[in-house]
């Protein structure tokens, strides 16, 4: 069954990867919706199950979620097309790191500014052409036990562009899930992968605005606090 998945995930890269190569270079909402289509082949072809409960936002948005795994992105674009930002280290992840460029996501290096700066910059762009673009502001992946502080760069960036935050929440019913703590990637998608079923469920707020004058950090908090109710 975890070799069945492993090459069936190696194919749906591999043909992604292909497929894009050869296409003409799509458009962020394009990206967002091959995103769509890839993330729900994926989670087919391992036994993931999602169900969403809230009101999907309509026209452009700032998807904000909690963050426990690599499954997250995937969970969260498979119900609704989005365009992700994720760390830059991924991007030299073997054969995955081409499957994540291809679908338009946004990478970013924690800790440097320059590289903040960009990804924000081409998140604004994204919006701007009229996708939606998913964030984990948390920065990084927890045992999902408490949520950590969210950083406020995108919320900064919300405000500017006028575009909606839109709070989610990420659950799974497997604990096996979670991928924290320095972890290899490898190790923990195997023992993952031999699961025969995993339940997701994706939790969307009301969209929210920053208020007049309102600083970015009070803005990430208080989507921060929503998010923890959800």
């Amino acid at each position: 069954m975890t070799m069945t998945k492993a090459i069936g995930l190696a194919g749906a890269v591999t043909r992604l990867v292909v497929e894009a190569e050869l296409e003409e270079p799509a458009s962020p909402v394009g990206l967002a919706r091959r995103a769509y289509r890839t993330a729900r082949t994926i989670l087919h072809v391992h036994g993931v199950d999602v169900n969403s409960v809230g009101p999907l936002p309509h026209g452009p948005a700032v998807v904000v979620a909690n963050h426990l795994s690599y499954l997250d992105p995937l969970v969260v674009c498979s119900v609704l097309p989005c365009i992700a930002i994720a760390k830059g280290e991924t991007r030299t992840w073997p054969l995955i790191g081409r499957g994540l460029a291809a679908l338009g996501v946004i990478f970013v290096q924690r800790d440097d500014p320059h590289s903040g700066a960009t990804a924000l910059h081409r998140a604004w762009r994204a919006l701007d052409a009229g996708a939606t673009v998913l964030n984990f502001p948390e920065g990084t992946t927890t045992d999902g036990g408490a949520l950590a502080p969210f950083k406020r760069g995108i919320f900064g960036l919300a405000a500017l562009a006028r575009a909606p935050i839109v709070p989610a929440r990420v659950v799974y019913d497997d604990d096996r899930v979670p991928w924290f703590g320095g972890q290899t990637f490898a190790p923990h998608y195997w023992r993952l992968a031999g699961a025969s079923r995993v339940g997701a469920v994706v939790r969307f707020g009301e969209p929210m605005r920053a208020r007049p004058e309102e600083d970015a950090d009070v803005f990430a908090r208080r989507t921060r606090a929503v998010v923890a109710e959800l």
